[in-house]
């Protein structure tokens, strides 16, 4: 595998051996073909034009799916954000409800 390996290369390349020896859930299932298909196409694209020189521009769709880590990383980087600015407040839960 090259230094550019994603989860995608690895769902590819190892999946299907696995899915033919170990037993799958179909939610498991269905997390694998989000992973595998994620902004490849297979959940449609957007095409963009300029207006001002005629540049188009092709943006895959997400998989959207909570499992995902392609999908998960801006959500993740923005709660961490969120988190570490002064507006934050932690709430706490009583420790015995």
């Amino acid at each position: 595998m090259s230094k550019d390996c994603t989860i995608q290369d690895v769902f590819h390349r190892f999946y299907p051996s696995f899915e033919s020896t170990h037993s799958i859930s179909p939610a498991q299932r269905k997390a694998a073909y989000h992973i595998m298909n994620c902004k490849t196409g297979a959940f449609g694209v957007n095409v963009s034009v300029c207006e001002d020189c005629g540049c188009i521009s092709v943006h895959y769709n997400s998989c959207r799916d909570r499992c995902c880590p392609m999908c998960q990383e801006f959500p993740k980087e923005k709660t961490l954000s969120r988190c570490l600015s002064n507006d934050f407040e932690f709430s706490t839960l009583p420790f015995a409800l």
